[in-house]
Protein backbone atom coordinates (compact mmCIF):
# COMPACT_ATOMS: atom_id res chain seq x y z
CA UNK A 1 0.00 0.00 0.00
CA UNK A 2 2.72 2.34 0.81
CA UNK A 3 4.00 2.62 -2.84
CA UNK A 4 0.54 2.67 -4.07
CA UNK A 5 0.25 6.40 -1.90
CA UNK A 6 3.47 7.51 -3.41
CA UNK A 7 2.45 7.32 -6.89
CA UNK A 8 -0.65 9.15 -6.29
CA UNK A 9 1.13 12.16 -3.99
CA UNK A 10 3.50 12.12 -7.18
CA UNK A 11 1.14 12.24 -9.62
CA UNK A 12 -0.72 15.18 -7.23
CA UNK A 13 2.78 17.12 -7.81
CA UNK A 14 3.34 16.60 -11.33
CA UNK A 15 -0.59 18.35 -11.98
CA UNK A 16 0.48 21.08 -9.70
CA UNK A 17 3.78 22.21 -11.65
CA UNK A 18 2.97 25.23 -14.55
CA UNK A 19 2.35 23.87 -17.72
CA UNK A 20 5.97 24.22 -20.24
CA UNK A 21 5.73 26.74 -23.44
CA UNK A 22 6.32 26.01 -25.96
CA UNK A 23 9.53 28.02 -26.99
CA UNK A 24 9.75 26.65 -30.91
CA UNK A 25 6.68 28.81 -31.78
CA UNK A 26 8.62 32.27 -32.06
CA UNK A 27 6.10 35.36 -31.71
CA UNK A 28 5.96 37.83 -34.20
CA UNK A 29 8.37 40.50 -33.29
CA UNK A 30 7.66 43.03 -35.93
CA UNK A 31 7.91 46.58 -35.19
CA UNK A 32 5.21 48.67 -36.81
CA UNK A 33 7.00 52.13 -35.26
CA UNK A 34 8.96 54.48 -37.15
CA UNK A 35 10.71 54.19 -40.53
CA UNK A 36 12.23 51.37 -42.62
CA UNK A 37 14.46 51.82 -45.83
CA UNK A 38 13.89 49.21 -48.31
CA UNK A 39 16.48 47.56 -50.16
CA UNK A 40 16.94 48.48 -54.01
CA UNK A 41 19.14 45.06 -54.60
CA UNK A 42 16.66 42.14 -54.67
CA UNK A 43 17.84 38.95 -52.78
CA UNK A 44 16.70 36.65 -55.50
CA UNK A 45 15.81 33.01 -55.06
CA UNK A 46 15.55 30.38 -58.14
CA UNK A 47 13.66 30.10 -61.17
CA UNK A 48 10.95 27.39 -61.32
CA UNK A 49 8.69 26.29 -64.18
CA UNK A 50 6.03 24.31 -63.89
CA UNK A 51 3.59 22.46 -66.38
CA UNK A 52 1.15 20.03 -66.41
CA UNK A 53 3.45 17.17 -65.75
CA UNK A 54 5.43 18.76 -62.38
CA UNK A 55 7.93 20.96 -61.54
CA UNK A 56 10.64 21.31 -64.27
CA UNK A 57 14.20 21.41 -62.86
CA UNK A 58 16.28 21.74 -65.83
CA UNK A 59 17.72 25.28 -66.28
CA UNK A 60 18.80 25.16 -69.25
CA UNK A 61 14.99 24.43 -69.96
CA UNK A 62 14.58 27.36 -68.26
CA UNK A 63 16.51 29.57 -69.89
CA UNK A 64 16.13 28.54 -73.18
CA UNK A 65 12.29 29.61 -72.65
CA UNK A 66 12.82 32.51 -71.64
CA UNK A 67 14.88 33.58 -74.72
CA UNK A 68 12.08 32.24 -76.83
CA UNK A 69 9.47 34.24 -74.97
CA UNK A 70 11.50 37.23 -75.20
CA UNK A 71 12.71 37.82 -78.42
CA UNK A 72 15.89 36.18 -78.14
CA UNK A 73 17.10 38.82 -75.84
CA UNK A 74 19.44 37.11 -72.96
CA UNK A 75 18.06 36.65 -69.44
CA UNK A 76 20.55 36.26 -66.53
CA UNK A 77 19.77 35.78 -63.59
CA UNK A 78 18.43 37.89 -60.64
CA UNK A 79 15.40 40.07 -60.11
CA UNK A 80 15.46 43.20 -61.65
CA UNK A 81 14.95 46.25 -59.05
CA UNK A 82 11.92 47.36 -59.03
CA UNK A 83 12.72 50.88 -57.13
CA UNK A 84 15.65 53.63 -57.62
CA UNK A 85 14.93 54.21 -53.83
CA UNK A 86 12.11 53.15 -51.25
CA UNK A 87 11.21 53.43 -47.81
CA UNK A 88 7.99 52.27 -45.42
CA UNK A 89 7.09 55.12 -43.20
CA UNK A 90 4.61 53.70 -40.15
CA UNK A 91 2.00 56.93 -38.81
CA UNK A 92 0.37 54.81 -36.49
CA UNK A 93 0.61 50.57 -35.72
CA UNK A 94 -2.15 49.56 -37.90
CA UNK A 95 -1.01 52.44 -40.94
CA UNK A 96 1.97 53.08 -43.13
CA UNK A 97 3.13 54.98 -46.53
CA UNK A 98 5.34 53.65 -48.84
CA UNK A 99 7.03 55.68 -50.61
CA UNK A 100 9.27 54.94 -53.79
CA UNK A 101 11.04 56.24 -56.63
CA UNK A 102 11.25 54.63 -59.62
CA UNK A 103 12.61 55.37 -63.17
CA UNK A 104 10.30 56.37 -65.54
CA UNK A 105 11.13 56.40 -69.65
CA UNK A 106 14.78 57.22 -67.87
CA UNK A 107 13.76 59.89 -65.21
CA UNK A 108 12.99 59.67 -61.78
CA UNK A 109 9.46 59.36 -60.64
CA UNK A 110 8.36 60.05 -56.97
CA UNK A 111 5.13 58.14 -55.63
CA UNK A 112 3.15 57.91 -52.16
CA UNK A 113 0.70 54.75 -51.10
CA UNK A 114 -1.10 54.95 -48.51
CA UNK A 115 -1.43 51.47 -46.89
CA UNK A 116 -3.09 50.29 -43.90
CA UNK A 117 -1.06 46.94 -42.11
CA UNK A 118 -2.66 43.43 -41.05
CA UNK A 119 -2.53 39.64 -41.78
CA UNK A 120 0.32 39.97 -38.76
CA UNK A 121 1.69 36.07 -38.23
CA UNK A 122 5.19 34.57 -37.80
CA UNK A 123 6.05 34.10 -41.16
CA UNK A 124 4.01 36.99 -42.42
CA UNK A 125 1.78 40.36 -42.82
CA UNK A 126 0.14 42.56 -45.57
CA UNK A 127 0.10 46.18 -46.54
CA UNK A 128 -3.22 46.88 -48.87
CA UNK A 129 -3.32 50.14 -50.27
CA UNK A 130 -6.00 52.58 -49.76
CA UNK A 131 -6.57 53.93 -53.32
CA UNK A 132 -8.53 50.80 -55.53
CA UNK A 133 -7.22 50.26 -58.76
CA UNK A 134 -9.00 49.02 -62.17
CA UNK A 135 -8.34 45.68 -63.71
CA UNK A 136 -10.27 44.52 -66.89
CA UNK A 137 -9.92 41.00 -68.62
CA UNK A 138 -10.68 40.98 -72.13
CA UNK A 139 -13.78 38.77 -73.47
CA UNK A 140 -12.16 35.77 -75.63
CA UNK A 141 -9.12 33.71 -75.89
CA UNK A 142 -7.55 35.64 -73.56
CA UNK A 143 -8.79 35.79 -70.68
CA UNK A 144 -7.08 32.68 -69.04
CA UNK A 145 -3.94 34.20 -68.96
CA UNK A 146 -5.66 37.97 -67.69
CA UNK A 147 -6.99 35.43 -64.63
CA UNK A 148 -3.73 33.84 -64.13
CA UNK A 149 -2.82 37.16 -62.51
CA UNK A 150 -5.42 36.79 -59.44
CA UNK A 151 -4.41 33.11 -58.90
CA UNK A 152 -0.50 33.46 -58.83
CA UNK A 153 -0.77 35.43 -55.91
CA UNK A 154 0.23 33.44 -52.29
CA UNK A 155 -1.93 36.71 -50.35
CA UNK A 156 -4.68 38.34 -53.13
CA UNK A 157 -6.00 40.96 -52.63
CA UNK A 158 -10.30 41.61 -52.71
CA UNK A 159 -11.48 42.10 -56.09
CA UNK A 160 -15.48 44.05 -56.56
CA UNK A 161 -16.42 42.95 -60.35
CA UNK A 162 -19.01 43.68 -63.06
CA UNK A 163 -19.96 42.41 -66.71
CA UNK A 164 -19.95 44.96 -68.93
CA UNK A 165 -21.90 45.05 -72.24
CA UNK A 166 -20.19 42.78 -74.82
CA UNK A 167 -20.02 45.76 -76.83
CA UNK A 168 -17.10 46.80 -74.90
CA UNK A 169 -14.53 44.25 -75.81
CA UNK A 170 -14.37 43.10 -72.07
CA UNK A 171 -15.27 40.41 -69.92
CA UNK A 172 -15.05 41.52 -66.85
CA UNK A 173 -14.63 44.73 -65.31
CA UNK A 174 -13.20 44.59 -60.94
CA UNK A 175 -11.97 47.34 -59.06
CA UNK A 176 -9.23 46.21 -56.31
CA UNK A 177 -7.05 47.49 -54.00
CA UNK A 178 -3.26 46.47 -54.38
CA UNK A 179 -1.28 44.13 -51.61
CA UNK A 180 2.54 44.45 -50.93
CA UNK A 181 3.48 41.38 -48.62
CA UNK A 182 6.33 41.36 -45.62
CA UNK A 183 7.89 38.17 -45.54
CA UNK A 184 9.18 37.91 -41.61
CA UNK A 185 11.57 35.93 -39.78
CA UNK A 186 11.51 37.11 -36.13
CA UNK A 187 12.47 40.82 -35.69
CA UNK A 188 13.59 41.17 -39.76
CA UNK A 189 11.55 41.38 -42.38
CA UNK A 190 11.48 42.06 -46.30
CA UNK A 191 9.40 43.04 -49.14
CA UNK A 192 8.36 40.04 -50.89
CA UNK A 193 8.55 40.41 -54.74
CA UNK A 194 7.66 37.85 -57.60
CA UNK A 195 8.46 37.58 -61.43
CA UNK A 196 6.25 35.41 -63.72
CA UNK A 197 5.26 34.63 -67.06
CA UNK A 198 2.70 32.02 -67.92
CA UNK A 199 1.62 31.41 -71.76
CA UNK A 200 -1.44 28.89 -72.19
CA UNK A 201 -2.76 27.12 -75.22
CA UNK A 202 -6.55 28.07 -75.46
CA UNK A 203 -9.40 27.34 -78.06
CA UNK A 204 -8.25 29.41 -81.21
CA UNK A 205 -4.71 29.94 -80.77
CA UNK A 206 -2.39 30.53 -77.38
CA UNK A 207 -1.84 33.39 -74.83
CA UNK A 208 1.30 34.79 -72.78
CA UNK A 209 1.46 37.24 -69.41
CA UNK A 210 4.23 38.31 -67.15
CA UNK A 211 5.25 40.47 -65.12
CA UNK A 212 6.33 41.49 -61.25
CA UNK A 213 4.08 41.42 -58.13
CA UNK A 214 5.13 42.65 -54.09
CA UNK A 215 3.32 38.96 -53.38
CA UNK A 216 4.37 35.25 -52.82
CA UNK A 217 3.52 31.89 -55.42
CA UNK A 218 0.33 30.52 -54.35
CA UNK A 219 1.63 27.21 -53.54
CA UNK A 220 -2.17 25.89 -54.90
CA UNK A 221 -1.81 27.19 -58.21
CA UNK A 222 1.24 24.84 -59.54
CA UNK A 223 -1.21 21.84 -58.97
CA UNK A 224 -4.20 23.13 -61.46
CA UNK A 225 -1.78 23.80 -64.36
CA UNK A 226 -3.43 22.20 -67.40
CA UNK A 227 -2.10 20.34 -70.62
CA UNK A 228 -0.07 22.86 -72.66
CA UNK A 229 0.35 25.36 -70.04
CA UNK A 230 3.63 26.72 -68.43
CA UNK A 231 4.79 29.01 -65.40
CA UNK A 232 7.85 30.38 -64.72
CA UNK A 233 8.42 32.22 -61.50
CA UNK A 234 10.93 33.99 -59.78
CA UNK A 235 10.77 35.13 -56.25
CA UNK A 236 13.00 37.52 -54.10
CA UNK A 237 12.60 39.93 -51.30
CA UNK A 238 13.91 43.33 -50.48
CA UNK A 239 14.92 43.83 -47.52
CA UNK A 240 13.42 46.30 -44.63
CA UNK A 241 16.40 48.22 -42.22
CA UNK A 242 14.93 50.14 -39.51
CA UNK A 243 15.81 53.73 -39.71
Amino acid sequence: MPPIRLLAFGAILLGLLPACKDNSIEEPKFDTTGTYTISTTPAPGPMRMFTQTGEVKNDVLIRRYFERQYAGLPIKSGVIPPFLAAELVFTSPSEAVLNTTTSTSGSPQSSSVPLTFSGLTNERAVLTSKDPKPFTTSSGSSSKCDNIVRDIQGVSPAYTCTTPPPSTGFGTQCEFKPVYVLNLRGEKASLAIMFFHFSATVSGGSCGMGGSLFNVLNAALPGRIAAGDTLVVQEAELPLVKK
